[in-house]
Protein backbone atom coordinates (compact mmCIF):
# COMPACT_ATOMS: atom_id res chain seq x y z
CA UNK A 1 0.00 0.00 0.00
CA UNK A 2 2.64 2.12 0.72
CA UNK A 3 3.96 2.17 -2.90
CA UNK A 4 0.45 3.24 -4.44
CA UNK A 5 0.26 6.21 -1.65
CA UNK A 6 3.44 7.03 -3.01
CA UNK A 7 2.54 7.22 -6.22
CA UNK A 8 -0.79 8.85 -5.94
CA UNK A 9 1.54 11.46 -4.22
CA UNK A 10 4.17 11.98 -6.98
CA UNK A 11 0.85 12.02 -9.82
CA UNK A 12 -0.35 14.96 -7.40
CA UNK A 13 3.15 17.04 -7.16
CA UNK A 14 3.27 16.23 -11.32
CA UNK A 15 -0.44 17.69 -11.61
CA UNK A 16 0.97 20.55 -9.79
CA UNK A 17 4.13 21.32 -11.23
CA UNK A 18 3.86 20.53 -14.54
CA UNK A 19 0.89 22.92 -16.12
CA UNK A 20 3.17 25.85 -14.64
CA UNK A 21 6.83 24.38 -15.92
CA UNK A 22 5.36 23.42 -19.23
CA UNK A 23 4.45 27.19 -20.28
CA UNK A 24 7.60 28.15 -19.36
CA UNK A 25 8.92 25.42 -21.31
CA UNK A 26 7.21 26.46 -24.47
CA UNK A 27 8.17 30.07 -24.01
CA UNK A 28 11.91 29.26 -23.78
CA UNK A 29 11.61 26.56 -26.27
CA UNK A 30 10.12 28.70 -29.07
CA UNK A 31 11.97 32.06 -28.67
CA UNK A 32 15.26 29.68 -29.16
CA UNK A 33 13.64 28.40 -32.35
CA UNK A 34 13.00 31.55 -33.57
CA UNK A 35 16.51 32.12 -32.90
CA UNK A 36 17.84 29.14 -34.46
CA UNK A 37 15.77 29.94 -38.13
CA UNK A 38 17.25 33.47 -37.80
CA UNK A 39 21.00 31.80 -37.66
CA UNK A 40 19.84 29.11 -40.30
CA UNK A 41 18.56 31.74 -42.58
CA UNK A 42 15.34 29.10 -42.99
CA UNK A 43 11.91 27.74 -41.59
CA UNK A 44 12.26 24.49 -39.77
CA UNK A 45 9.21 22.11 -39.62
CA UNK A 46 10.56 18.61 -40.07
CA UNK A 47 13.21 20.09 -43.07
CA UNK A 48 14.89 23.71 -42.58
CA UNK A 49 13.06 25.03 -45.94
CA UNK A 50 15.46 28.06 -46.52
CA UNK A 51 14.96 31.63 -47.16
CA UNK A 52 14.85 33.58 -50.80
CA UNK A 53 18.23 34.93 -51.05
CA UNK A 54 18.33 38.71 -51.90
CA UNK A 55 17.63 41.28 -55.12
CA UNK A 56 20.44 41.21 -56.86
CA UNK A 57 19.17 41.83 -60.21
CA UNK A 58 16.77 45.13 -61.24
CA UNK A 59 13.58 44.51 -63.42
CA UNK A 60 15.57 44.44 -66.75
CA UNK A 61 17.83 42.09 -65.33
CA UNK A 62 21.09 43.68 -64.81
CA UNK A 63 23.01 43.43 -62.10
CA UNK A 64 22.82 45.92 -59.38
CA UNK A 65 25.58 44.31 -57.17
CA UNK A 66 28.87 45.31 -60.01
CA UNK A 67 29.59 48.51 -61.92
CA UNK A 68 28.50 49.00 -65.22
CA UNK A 69 30.81 51.67 -66.38
CA UNK A 70 34.34 52.81 -65.05
CA UNK A 71 33.06 56.09 -64.61
CA UNK A 72 33.02 55.43 -60.62
CA UNK A 73 34.53 52.24 -60.36
CA UNK A 74 36.32 49.51 -62.75
CA UNK A 75 33.42 47.57 -64.93
CA UNK A 76 32.43 44.27 -63.03
CA UNK A 77 33.77 45.63 -59.36
CA UNK A 78 31.76 45.45 -56.72
CA UNK A 79 29.70 48.94 -55.92
CA UNK A 80 28.67 50.03 -52.84
CA UNK A 81 25.84 47.98 -52.23
CA UNK A 82 27.37 45.30 -53.47
CA UNK A 83 29.98 45.23 -50.87
CA UNK A 84 27.27 45.59 -48.08
CA UNK A 85 25.20 42.40 -48.78
CA UNK A 86 28.06 40.52 -49.59
CA UNK A 87 28.66 38.55 -46.65
CA UNK A 88 25.71 39.40 -44.75
CA UNK A 89 22.99 37.48 -43.27
CA UNK A 90 19.44 37.76 -44.12
CA UNK A 91 16.63 39.64 -42.35
CA UNK A 92 19.93 41.44 -40.80
CA UNK A 93 20.80 45.70 -40.89
CA UNK A 94 24.05 46.81 -42.28
CA UNK A 95 24.41 49.98 -40.79
CA UNK A 96 22.56 49.42 -37.64
CA UNK A 97 24.77 46.95 -35.77
CA UNK A 98 22.22 44.35 -37.31
CA UNK A 99 20.24 41.39 -35.30
CA UNK A 100 17.66 43.74 -34.61
CA UNK A 101 14.10 41.81 -35.56
CA UNK A 102 16.42 38.95 -34.03
CA UNK A 103 16.66 39.97 -30.68
CA UNK A 104 13.08 41.90 -30.47
CA UNK A 105 11.37 38.69 -29.33
CA UNK A 106 9.91 38.29 -25.72
CA UNK A 107 7.15 36.11 -25.04
CA UNK A 108 4.70 36.19 -22.09
CA UNK A 109 3.26 33.56 -20.30
CA UNK A 110 -0.73 33.76 -19.14
CA UNK A 111 -0.91 32.15 -16.22
CA UNK A 112 -4.65 32.58 -16.14
CA UNK A 113 -5.82 31.19 -19.83
CA UNK A 114 -2.50 29.17 -19.69
CA UNK A 115 -1.29 30.58 -23.40
CA UNK A 116 2.27 31.71 -23.91
CA UNK A 117 2.31 34.93 -25.98
CA UNK A 118 5.01 35.55 -28.40
CA UNK A 119 5.49 39.56 -29.18
CA UNK A 120 7.82 41.93 -31.17
CA UNK A 121 7.91 45.72 -31.13
CA UNK A 122 9.00 45.76 -34.77
CA UNK A 123 5.80 46.47 -37.16
CA UNK A 124 7.73 44.81 -40.03
CA UNK A 125 7.93 41.29 -38.49
CA UNK A 126 4.72 39.98 -39.93
CA UNK A 127 5.57 41.50 -43.49
CA UNK A 128 8.67 39.49 -43.12
CA UNK A 129 6.99 36.46 -41.59
CA UNK A 130 4.51 36.03 -43.94
CA UNK A 131 5.69 38.10 -47.13
CA UNK A 132 3.38 40.42 -47.36
CA UNK A 133 3.27 43.64 -50.31
CA UNK A 134 5.95 42.21 -52.63
CA UNK A 135 8.35 40.99 -50.20
CA UNK A 136 9.64 37.16 -50.18
CA UNK A 137 8.13 35.06 -47.21
CA UNK A 138 11.19 34.37 -45.01
CA UNK A 139 9.29 32.95 -42.01
CA UNK A 140 11.23 32.48 -39.04
CA UNK A 141 8.01 31.70 -36.38
CA UNK A 142 4.88 29.31 -36.78
CA UNK A 143 3.85 26.02 -36.54
CA UNK A 144 6.61 23.41 -36.48
CA UNK A 145 7.04 19.55 -36.21
CA UNK A 146 10.95 20.30 -34.58
CA UNK A 147 9.19 23.18 -32.39
CA UNK A 148 6.66 20.22 -30.79
CA UNK A 149 9.28 18.08 -30.56
CA UNK A 150 11.68 19.55 -28.78
CA UNK A 151 8.89 20.75 -26.13
CA UNK A 152 7.33 17.14 -25.60
CA UNK A 153 11.15 16.65 -25.06
CA UNK A 154 11.97 19.21 -22.27
CA UNK A 155 8.66 18.13 -20.81
CA UNK A 156 9.31 14.74 -20.86
CA UNK A 157 12.80 15.40 -18.76
CA UNK A 158 10.91 17.39 -16.51
CA UNK A 159 8.07 14.50 -15.88
CA UNK A 160 10.90 12.28 -15.31
CA UNK A 161 12.93 14.87 -12.60
CA UNK A 162 9.82 14.65 -10.40
CA UNK A 163 9.36 10.87 -10.86
CA UNK A 164 12.58 9.55 -9.98
CA UNK A 165 13.19 11.56 -6.95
Amino acid sequence: MADLRELQRLLEQASREIPDKALRVIGTEGKNFIQKNFQDQGFTDTSTKKWEARKTEDERGRDITRYRTNRVGRVGNLNRYGSKIKDRALLVGHATGGDKLKNSFRYRVSLGSKQVHFTTYKEYAQRHNEGLDGMPKRQFMGKSHYLNTKISNKIRKELDKIFNR
